[in-house]
């Protein structure tokens, strides 16, 4: 009968340990002196403990202590979604030794328990001691280990690893939403319901924000074709790459943009834009978000849009500047080649603040085109700092220009421009929404560079621009006003 006893005892070990080895959504309960070691260590730590206390209280019978007692002792046992030690078996010969493990167990204290998925549940474990024990000691997380100890982690760290299933986390970050005017149509009904504290003045949104009032997540899942092949699905229902972990997550898309088209008016036969790029972004941990994106393109555009893009051509030979895009070369005598770049870093450190610093575009104003802040220049060097309280948003921008005109190159090098400028949004009332602009642009004439004066992110730039001299900046006020009449 012993025999069996140990038998059902060691399978029930091994499929605890198989089953904690093949996941780590399960976690150890935690012995008081074992909370201070990394989670990964909180096994080996409970195992040390519970030996330890075992063996400290464990008192060999008085009929026994003078007989040279020799036994096994097996041990089955669970620790409760509550903490508590809760004996199921005690296999030994002497029925005195089996009274004294229910006496140690009800010793044992109330711990942290076992979870799954944060969960409280409950664990069974099962222990065999040679009596009289030996001396083992739980050790300290500060402890010097064995070098041994460094090689065998190490050999397992790349295993150790978690890996989650890739589940849309952008829509649950401090990404950007992709701008375009076209594509927060979208959403623009659900963000301007009467009586929303919300602010649209201020663009690109970021995913936590519009989240709150549409299901950007479901109406994604809405395009999917549900196609069953990997390429089917990677093309038209997946991203193209993810990787996922506890506290971290980033994925890679290729992009392609082809059009074709006329234009009857013009001399041109056909006009055609070819993009290809790929799409990065990702997050560690809940706070920090990137995303960075790379795109190579050729394109013919209407005459009326070639002949402004070669107007506004930059100095030292290039042929144009494609608007919204960047600087262009030639390509095949009549269009254009122009590479984009843009990224940006992303941290929310608290639920007032958003930081950004990148590459790229931003827009304010409430309409598809604004004289505050436009989307139709060249993606640029910036930091902004969005603060929201109250029915209040406060947006800060520095930026880093280039002046691309003749006057202002020195061999060869575009003179730069910086840029700064805040913007208060104010919800007055269910309807009325008030925006307050200020900016200040200057120059790098006499070494000037960028100016601390312009730093204080709650400053009026105009006084400080009045005060460093008035013809050392040049500064803009405006206005912003929007009044919901109705939900649409």
């Amino acid at each position: 009968m012993r025999k069996v006893v140990c038998l059902v005892i060691c399978f029930q070990w091994l499929g605890l340990q198989a089953q904690t080895s093949e996941t780590s959504y399960y976690q150890y309960p935690v012995f008081p002196e074992c909370e201070e070691w990394q989670e990964q260590d909180h096994k080996s730590c409970f195992d040390k403990a519970f030996r330890n206390r075992i063996q400290q209280n464990f008192k060999i019978p008085v009929e026994l202590s003078n007989t040279g007692y020799r036994d096994q002792i097996s041990l089955l046992f669970s620790v409760t979604p509550q903490g508590k030690f809760e004996l199921l078996h005690v296999d030994a010969v002497q029925p005195s030794v089996k009274l004294e493990a229910e006496r140690i167990f009800a010793l044992l204290p109330v711990i942290t328990p076992p979870s799954y998925s944060g969960r409280p549940v409950s664990m069974q474990f099962s222990y065999i001691f040679q009596v009289p024990f030996t001396d083992e000691g739980i050790g300290s997380p500060d402890e010097e280990p064995e070098q041994s100890d460094f090689i065998k982690k190490a050999a397992n760290e790349l295993e150790e690893l978690e890996r989650k299933k890739y589940k849309g986390n952008e829509f649950k970050s401090s990404l950007n939403v992709p701008f375009s005017h076209q594509s927060y149509a979208v959403f623009d009904e659900a963000l301007n319901q009467v009586g929303s504290n919300n602010h649209t003045g201020s663009k690109p949104f970021l995913y936590t924000d519009v989240t709150k009032y549409y299901d950007l997540e479901s109406r994604n899942q809405s395009l999917s074709k549900n196609k069953k092949g990997w390429w089917g699905r990677k093309w038209w229902d997946e991203r193209m790459v993810t990787v996922a972990g506890k506290d971290y997550w980033f994925t890679i898309d290729p992009v392609a943009d082809l059009q074709l088209g006329t234009d009857n008016s013009d001399e041109v036969d056909y006009t055609y834009n070819n993009t290809r790029g790929v799409y990065i972004q990702g997050g560690l941990g809940k706070n920090f978000s990137f995303s960075a994106s790379v795109f190579e393109s050729q394109g013919r555009f209407a005459d009326y849009f070639n002949d402004f893009a070669r107007s506004i051509r930059p100095s030292g030979g290039n042929p144009a500047i494609i608007p919204g895009r960047g600087i262009a070369k030639e390509f095949n005598e009549d269009a254009f080649d122009y590479p984009v770049a843009e990224g940006y870093l992303s941290y929310t450190p608290s639920k007032f603040f958003n930081i950004q610093f990148g590459h790229g575009r931003n827009f304010i104003g409430d309409g598809y085109r604004s004289l505050l802040l436009s989307d139709v220049a060249s993606p640029y060097p910036f930091l902004k700092i969005n603060t929201s309280f109250w029915k209040i948003k406060y947006t800060n921008m520095w930026m880093s220009l280039r002046d691309v005109r003749p006057e202002a190159t020195e061999d060869g090098a575009f003179l730069t421009k910086y840029v700064a400028m805040h913007y208060l949004s104010w919800n007055v009332s269910k309807r009325l929404n008030l925006g307050f602009f200020e900016s200040v642009v200057w120059d790098t004439r006499n070494d000037r560079g960028l100016d601390v004066n312009y730093l204080n992110p709650v400053i009026f730039y105009r006084f400080i621009e009045f005060s460093t001299g008035s013809r050392a900046g040049n500064a803009l006020i405006g206005l912003n006003a929007k009044y919901k009449w109705s939900d649409r």
